[in-house]
């Protein structure tokens, strides 16, 4: 779903935009957050594959926090992933 274009003729309510608005923002910041976090945005791989797996590796140890986080009781939110023990 995306928001409407200056060309569109119907408009979403107003609660459906700002919900639309919500999940967006959440999604950009997580993904900004991981790039950031995990530097997704220099990974030197050579091909295609080399990427995803060095990606699926660094989203892995990311969980891999998340659950040591949650095994030793520290209490983090899951938008905040620089309190995770890198």
């Amino acid at each position: 779903m995306a928001l409407r274009r200056s060309n569109s003729r119907n408009d979403w309510p107003r609660h459906v935009r700002q919900l639309i608005f919500r999940l967006r923002r959440r999604v950009e910041t997580v993904f900004s957050q991981l790039s950031g976090q995990l530097n997704a945005e220099r990974v030197l791989a050579r091909s295609f594959q080399g990427l995803c797996t060095r990606l699926a590796n660094k989203i892995l140890a990311y969980n891999l926090c998340m659950v040591l986080n949650h095994i030793f009781g520290e209490d983090c939110e899951l938008a905040r992933i620089k309190k995770f023990v890198f």
